[in-house]
């Protein structure tokens, strides 16, 4: 497909294994062009193959190991991908989850992603939806009359972000975000040569309606520990004394989860620092600031599901070896 080199705006969506961009991988891409005036344009998509077996959570994104194994590997698209981002602003609802994972999926591939101009529909929301107590992006597309169809793919959530921005677009006026566009038409992509055999891009069929998540009423015990660690192998072990952060969720069961943080004896903080071990949240697109500074320091996230098991599974902390003292009588030689 050929993109045009106009100015405007590319909305962008990642599905990925995890939170973390440091550990995790992106498992599919999309990008919705929409020109300065809010008009939608071309799109472009596709399954990616992580490098590995897993997909992550299969249950939130509706992607499963079949559906990427024959999908080309990120490093086989990064060349359409610089094409279909270049001279234009990123768009994406939560950037500080979306354009990390962009720059280390690309620097997995060897290209380095410069300093592009950068617009999150998220926090914009605060401007043009300011009555919103929740910001997630079924939120805000409900409150601004957006359809939103396929959550939680790829190009169901950037056909939607790009109405979204359509919406805030044409509540600002004409000239809106003209420094960024500007901007973003002066920034050099760095020169990737496409593969020798251009891969084949997979989009996936319609998108079923993701199923519910279960959240347990009670901790799970460590009997269901094993297989669910297994799928979910970047979350760390939890040790007596680690740092752990909670925000949002259901507060019953969250007031459960804390108190058996304390009786394992880890410990529950009320602010994300390099020394937390987890943060647990039901939605770490959230934008609390919780959320945020755990995606800008690539701490490992839980949803209260798995942080149960984590939380069972706390090993104790390690006893110091006992000082050996030697009582035996000291021998005094004789002279």
């Amino acid at each position: 497909m050929h993109f045009p080199g106009t100015a405007g705006f590319a909305v962008l969506d990642l599905e990925t294994t995890g939170f973390s961009p440091r550990t995790e991988r992106v498992v599919e891409v999309a990008v919705v062009h929409v020109s300065p005036d809010g008009v939608a344009g071309a799109e472009w998509s596709t399954l990616v193959h992580p490098g590995r077996a897993g997909v992550g959570a299969t249950q939130v994104h509706g992607i499963r190991p079949a559906d990427v194994r024959s999908a080309p590997r990120f490093a086989d698209v990064v060349a359409a991908l610089v094409e279909v981002l270049a001279g234009r602003v990123l768009v994406a609802h939560n950037t500080a989850f979306d354009v990390p994972f962009l720059r280390a999926e690309m620097e997995r591939a060897g290209v380095l992603m410069p300093d592009v101009a950068q617009l999150c529909t998220l926090a914009e929301s605060r401007r043009h939806l300011p009555h919103l107590l929740k910001r997630k992006l079924a939120d805000c597309c409900a409150a601004a009359g957006v359809r939103l169809t396929g959550a939680h793919s790829a190009l169901g959530d950037a056909r939607a972000t790009a109405e979204l921005l359509t919406c805030y677009l044409r509540s600002a006026g004409p000239g809106a975000h003209t420094g960024l566009l500007r901007r973003a038409t002066t920034t050099a992509w760095p020169a990737v040569a496409p593969p020798p055999h251009p891969p084949v891009l997979r989009r996936r069929g319609a998108v079923a309606a993701p199923a519910a998540p279960t959240t347990p009423t009670t901790p799970r015990t460590t009997t269901t520990a094993a297989p669910r660690l297994a799928a979910l192998p970047s979350l760390p072990a939890l040790t007596a004394g680690d740092a752990v952060v909670f925000t949002g969720g259901d507060p019953d069961v969250r007031a459960l989860l804390e108190a058996r943080c304390r009786q394992r004896g880890l410990r529950v903080t009320s602010a994300v620092s390099r020394r937390t071990r987890l943060l647990v949240t039901d939605d770490v697109h959230s934008g609390t600031r919780k959320a945020t500074r755990a995606l800008e320091l690539g701490t490992p996230v839980a949803d209260p599901a798995t942080a149960a098991v984590l939380i069972e599974t706390a090993r104790p902390a390690p006893v110091p070896a006992p000082e050996v003292v030697d009582l035996r009588p000291s021998r005094v030689r004789a002279w």
